[in-house]
């Protein structure tokens, strides 16, 4: 029977809490000796900043140090550096805690970093209202929901053009322009819907309802531009994607797009993970012209943003 080979851990984050190295250990406030196999390693830096794995063992394969309950409360007697009590709930803590940050235990650490987060949500969503209002202070607007139709990849596996493609437009009071299922399969091609226009007159159909228009898109519209292009009917007359400005806010670079700025307008987050959470869609352009009205409504956040913050600085 083969051992099991040591798990792979790319920072110490992912290294389960059962888990130290001998450096870990022999730090801790009751500290231990590795007494097992090396269960793991994990990237680390060396004192050149080179990076080279660290090998964690399981501590519940270990056993405690030489060192008696006086020798331990002598040496806790002569520490002047070592931290151990969490400056934000107080949690007398196993390992000594990093000063970055304000010596916090690594639950504080984490509530505090999603409460940031939270705050960096809030003005965000500041920003995404300045975008939206001026969207609707700037004229005309196609506002654009696609869905493709995909075709089944051949038999080597290579994707294949899609087959149609569906593109609704709005205007920017909501109103329907267009709701066009255009074919983007050549003639020979099966499969695609029966009722699909031809290519010709679904580009004319969108060239029309989107002429002149500043446009927001939701969907593959460049697959769908290309793919006609291809087929000897290009669309014409629309001014381009009206698209958010790419941004960074504080350490943060964020996804500029319609779908991301609408996750982040909404800018719920995940319990387990802290992460943002990817939002149902809006489902047809009406709909998206709903959200972005919605995106654009100005809202006072000052009260819970201070509460947000309050609670980033524990």
């Amino acid at each position: 029977m083969s051992k099991e080979q040591p798990a792979q851990f790319g920072r110490w984050s992912e290294v389960p809490w059962e888990y130290a190295s001998r450096t870990q250990m022999s730090r801790a406030d009751l500290p231990r000796k590795a007494d097992g196999p090396v269960v793991g390693y994990v990237a680390g830096r060396d004192f050149r900043d080179k990076e080279v794995p660290v090998a964690v063992y399981d501590v519940r394969a270990s056993r405690p140090s030489g060192a008696s309950g006086p020798q331990l409360a002598a040496a806790a007697g002569r520490r002047t550096a070592a931290v151990y009590e969490c400056s934000g709930c107080g949690a007398q803590t196993q390992l000594p805690l990093s000063e970055e940050g304000g010596h916090l235990c690594a639950m504080c650490r984490r509530v505090a970093g999603i409460a940031r987060f939270q705050a960096e949500l809030r003005t965000r969503r500041d920003q995404i209202g300045s975008w939206a209002r001026s969207l609707f202070a700037g004229g005309e607007l196609a506002i654009v929901w696609v869905e493709l139709t995909a075709a089944p990849n051949t038999p080597a596996g290579r994707r294949r053009p899609p087959l149609a493609g569906r593109v609704q437009v709005a205007d920017e009071a909501g109103r329907k322009r267009a709701d066009v299922l255009v074919r983007l399969a050549g003639p020979r091609t099966d499969g695609a819907p029966a009722d699909a226009l031809p290519a010709g007159d679904g580009a004319l159909a969108l060239s029309r309802a989107m002429a002149g228009r500043r446009q927001v898109v939701w969907g593959p519209l460049s697959a769908v531009a290309a793919r006609l292009s291809e087929l000897g009917h290009p669309l014409t007359g629309a001014t381009g994607p009206t698209l958010p400005a790419a941004s960074r806010l504080g350490d943060r670079f964020w996804d500029d797009s319609v779908p991301a700025w609408f996750a982040q307008w909404r800018g719920e987050l995940d319990p387990q993970t802290g992460e943002l959470r990817t939002p149902w869609e809006p489902g047809s352009a009406d709909r998206l012209w709903w959200v972005l009205r919605r995106m654009a409504a100005p809202c006072d956040t000052a009260g819970t943003a201070a509460t947000v913050q309050a609670v980033a600085e524990p």
